[in-house]
């Protein structure tokens, strides 16, 4: 757990594309709550992972995976019994440790690899993450691990940048920008049926169609 009052758990070695992605995350950590105040339509395209989530008990647990500066996960620790942020980025971890503060939620931070959870087994009723996915280097392992964290019945619940499905050239081109900052456009409604989700709802929506919504379930087993 992260907290003021505690040490920080140790992650686990990482590979160059993690130390790199730690770099520039925490390089990054201290502009980035600045940068979703100015861009309004960002918060709301992250909070389209809200609906689904909300139908959930507010006795569930629920995991954010890359909750950046806490804005989701204050909203999680509102709603339920516990909320449990994960993050490879130590300044993203501090970012949301204080934002949480300010607004007096309870919530859990967690320093950790999405392709190596320092969680166990089948611990969370929903797991979600928002533009977060695209930058794993190891798509399928993340989704394969997301799964193995979630209870029978668990949702995923995913928001990311991709091609839009029309090919229309606005949102290629956005797309392609988002490549450039070593970011992957992938299927991620198939990977989750490799990891052994069922998808129950994939949406696009968004400038120039180019945002996914992807949720999944996991069986009952």
């Amino acid at each position: 757990m992260w907290q003021s009052d505690q040490p920080s758990p140790q992650a686990e070695p990482v590979d160059a594309n993690h130390q790199c992605y730690q770099r520039l995350y925490d390089r990054m950590a201290p502009f980035y709550a600045g940068a979703m105040r100015l861009l309004p339509v960002w918060r709301r395209y992250t909070e389209a992972a809200l609906p689904w989530l909300w139908t959930l008990p507010a006795s569930s647990s629920v995991l954010e995976i890359g909750p950046g500066p806490g804005v989701l996960l204050a909203q999680l620790a509102q709603r339920f019994r516990l909320a449990v942020g994960l993050d490879l980025s130590t300044g993203m971890l501090q970012q949301a440790q204080q934002r949480l503060g300010q607004a007096c939620q309870p919530a859990l931070l967690v320093q950790g690899d999405a392709v190596r959870l320092p969680l166990a087994a089948a611990s969370f009723d929903a797991v979600a993450l928002t533009f977060a996915f695209s930058a794993f280097p190891d798509g399928l392992g993340a989704m394969r691990e997301m799964r193995r964290a979630l209870r029978p019945g668990g949702l995923l619940v995913l928001v990311d940048a991709g091609l839009p499905g029309d090919g229309n050239c606005a949102g290629v081109a956005l797309a392609r920008t988002w490549q450039l900052f070593g970011d992957s456009m992938r299927d991620e409604a198939s990977l989750m049926a490799q990891a052994g989700l069922t998808v129950i709802e994939r949406r696009v929506f968004g400038a120039f169609d180019g945002i996914r919504l992807v949720v999944g379930r996991a069986g009952q087993d």
